[in-house]
This record gives C-alpha cells, structure tokens and sequence, in this order.
C-alpha cells in the first residue's frame, strides 16, 4: 500500500466531545518535538480517530485507556466516537471522522461486512484505517487487523474443552453478539478443532450478546433443562458468563465445567475459586496501545513496522495451574 505523508491536509485538532464518551481528548504529554519511534516530530499534531463498538462494554475501559495513554505519550491527539453498538451509528462515526479531516482512523466494529461502506468512503479521501479488535471486511481496503486471532481463540477454547471432558460429553455453547467477526471466527475455530473430536456433541448453542444479564438467563434454563450428570461443559465466547458459572456453582451444579473467554477480574476469580475451568486471556490494553502506534507509525514513514494484513497479539490460556502469573486483564 502506498505510504501517506505526515501531513495530508491541515487537519484541524479537535477535542472529543462530552457526548461522545464522556472523555476529554488525549493531548501530548510528551515534547511534540521528540524523536520517539512513531511520535510527531514537529509542532503539529496527527489527529488519530478511534470509532469504538460500545464504549459501555466493560471490555474497552482498558483499551480506551490504552489508546489514551498511546496518545499522550506518542504526541498526538486522539477523537474518540462511540459507535454505542449500532451499526448506523459506527457508520455514521466513521463518516464524522471523515468530514473532520482526521489523519487515521481507528475501526472496531460490531460488523464486518456493514461498516465496509464507510471504511471505503475513508479510504477514498486519503485516510488510512486500521481494523482493531474487531475486523472489517478485506475488501474494504483498511491497512491491518490489529488484535486477537479469533479463529486460533476458538481453537484454544476447544483444545481445553477437550483437555477437560475427554471424547465423550455433551456440552453447550455460548456465542456473543451475532454477525461480530468475534463470534464468528471463534466458532469457526472451535468447531474445526471438534470436527476431530465427534464423541463431543454440541446440544445447545445460544448468544448471550455479550451481556452478562443475557447469559445468566441463558444459564439459568440450562440448568431447567439438563439435569444433574447430563451437561458436561458450558464453553462461552466470552467472560460475561462467570457469573452465571458462580451461579450454577452456587446452587450444587458442579457438574458443569465453565470455559470462558477473556480474561477480566471476574473470570480471574472464578478460577481461582473453581467455578470456572480456564479462559483465553485476550487483554484489550495492548490492542489499544498498539493501534495507534500503528497508525502514527504508518503516518510517519515507518509503514515497514506495521505488519500486514494481520497483528495478533498472544492468547494465552489461563488455568488454576497458572492464574496466579496472570494479573486480570481489566476490572478491579
């Protein structure tokens, strides 16, 4: 892809709005003028926009901060709009960012495929994007995907699936928000790595849209419906179900072997107290961190240290074996 320059357009700096997530926007808390890898190097700003999902989703309280932090300590600034889990809202996000001339754009999305139109109106005005956490379709010409390999995710959920039941269990699955490349990709993973596994039976598969309240009433009429000794595993997307796994717990259905996904303070403790088996540790900081280093790295003539058309970051496994070696990945 063809380098852009470090300044394409006098780009106003704008600061975020109250309405938008209730942040101020990020400024330099560093010299502008420092010679920090990928940071401004004159008076001038770059001006990052980041078009969040869901800025009420627990899990981007530590990805906002870390594209905050990236921000501040890179030099430039950073206009945050929360796409508030809508797909006309992200579009629209995407295309405010646009008209106020910003130097890159940062895109995570609730749907690949819907959000491409506007990535595409960005593209065509010269404005790089970058696709984080959640991915945008390819044809959509955004420069990478920065985040978790959701299929190997999916994967690694079904290898201590299988590590935890043996060959042979009936086990229900619990995806997230339907149509986000997450639950797409993550099942695809697991169900590839079960396709060698057939002794495993998937008997019930629902979302819980990423919503803790959606699973424990999901959980709630698992446990109506299977009786003690004849649902081996609830394997969720997600971390929003460790409280419903507390719940069965609590109500003598130890039966039930809880997999998880992600890894924020709720899910740590649900390890450590049994409830929960193990999770795949995908730590939304660095994703954050990461993507607007990417895109001033991009701005700035160092396209050769963005990797293309995908940074994964590591996903680690997370067990009673090893939970005291892993801090909670966000939540206090």
């Amino acid at each position: 892809m063809r380098a852009f320059p470090r300044f394409r357009r006098g780009a106003a700096v704008l600061a975020v709005t109250a309405t938008a997530l209730g942040l101020a926007a990020c400024s330099s808390t560093t010299d502008p003028g420092a010679s920090t890898d990928g940071s401004a190097e004159s008076g001038d700003k770059l001006v990052i926009g980041s078009m969040l999902w869901n800025a009420s989703v627990p899990f981007y309280s530590n990805f906002i901060k870390g594209q905050q932090e990236a921000a501040d300590e890179l030099g430039v600034t950073l206009k945050m709009v929360d796409g508030k889990g809508d797909l006309g809202a992200q579009v629209a996000g995407v295309q405010q960012l646009v008209t106020q001339g910003v130097d890159a754009i940062l895109v995570t999305a609730s749907d690949a495929t819907g959000i491409a139109p506007a990535v595409k109106q960005a593209v065509a005005a010269g404005i790089p994007v970058f696709a984080v956490n959640n991915r945008v379709d390819d044809a959509a010409g955004a420069v990478t995907f920065i985040g978790a390999d959701d299929v190997e995710f999916g994967r690694q959920q079904a290898n201590l699936l299988v590590e935890q039941v043996g060959e042979d269990a009936d086990v229900a699955y619990m995806v997230g928000a339907l149509g986000t490349s997450a639950q797409l990709l993550r099942q695809q993973g697991f169900e590839e790595v079960l396709a060698d596994h057939p002794g495993i039976r998937i008997v019930e598969t629902q979302t819980n849209n990423w919503d803790a309240a959606e699973a424990l009433t999901v959980v709630q009429d698992w446990l109506n419906k299977y009786a003690q000794g004849t649902l081996d595993a609830v394997v969720a997307q997600g971390p929003e179900t460790a409280n419903a796994a507390k719940y069965a717990s609590d109500r003598g259905r130890t039966d039930i072997r809880f997999i998880l996904g992600d890894f924020p303070v709720e899910v740590r403790e649900g390890i450590l107290a049994g409830y929960v088996v193990g999770s795949v540790n995908q730590d939304p900081y660095p994703q954050g961190t990461r993507s607007v280093e990417a895109a001033v790295q991009w701005l700035t003539g160092k396209q050769d240290k963005v990797t293309q058309p995908n940074e994964y970051l590591p996903l680690p496994i997370v067990t009673k074996a090893n939970v005291a070696d892993h801090a909670a990945a966000w939540g206090e």
